[in-house]
């Protein structure tokens, strides 16, 4: 089955080719993470229904390529800042992006990790704009909506920073999290050396970085069975409208 993703792949290629290049230019450790990990691990290459790409990097790596993306970027590239709390790099002007997973220290105190998840929940829901409540448990519903009207008097551009300076704290610590991934990833701890000492994988016409036990990660986002694909019907693309 098709699912008319054709030039929306063709376009995330081109900028996952570009992005890697900018990365492994200047030795700044990457991975592709979520979906896209998924995808070249099941599928050596996009998952056929899916419709963006997921790279993590450590904090270090995503300030250094913050400031040399801009002037390093193939003409027409933009590292957005502004549509979500989630870096993306996207085509000016384009819908195709690839979401930048920002790993930073996870408390290891319960009440400090507790602390520092519910203040980027919180900001989650006051930066979400359109939000299909019912993919959230009762008490997460009730968590966005109260904290949507809350951040509601504040400039966007204000709760960004805010965002982005708690996202930054918690360390030093032996864990690790994506402190700018949804709800469910938020909280997930990883090894601080998760992402030490990569290996390549080939993903569609590239080579891309993949975690140096991929299998171990990908059981922790989707469980056992991550090597068989869903039903038909749960296939779709999440992302983008078409």
């Amino acid at each position: 089955m098709g699912y008319g993703l054709e030039a929306v792949h063709a376009e995330l290629t081109a900028l996952l080719k570009d992005v890697a290049r900018v990365l492994e230019d200047n030795h700044l450790p990457y991975s592709v993470m979520c979906g896209t990990l998924l995808g070249a691990v099941r599928h050596g290459g996009f998952i056929p229904w899916d419709d963006d790409v997921d790279l993590a990097l450590p904090r270090e790596s995503y300030d250094r390529f913050e400031a040399l993306y801009p002037a390093q970027c193939a003409p027409g590239f933009t590292l957005d800042l502004t549509d979500t709390w989630v870096p993306r790099v996207r085509r000016q002007g384009g819908d195709a992006f690839i979401d930048l997973f920002v790993l930073d220290p996870l408390p290891e105190g319960k009440f400090r990790r507790a602390w520092k998840l519910l203040r980027l929940r919180a900001l989650q829901g006051m930066l979400k704009e359109k939000t299909d409540y019912s993919r959230f448990r009762p008490a997460q519903r009730l968590l966005l909506r109260g904290t949507r009207l809350l951040g509601h008097p504040f400039p966007r551009a204000a709760k960004l920073r805010a965002y982005r300076r708690v996202a930054r704290g918690g360390g030093p610590s032996r864990f690790t999290h994506m402190s700018d991934g949804a709800f469910n990833l938020l909280s997930m701890a990883l090894p601080a050396d998760v992402l030490d000492n990569p290996v390549s994988a080939p993903f569609e016409e590239l080579s891309v970085r993949v975690p140096r036990d991929a299998h171990a990660m990908l059981v922790r986002l989707y469980g056992e069975t991550y090597g068989t694909p869903p039903p038909e019907s749960e296939r779709r693309p999440l992302h983008l409208d078409r």
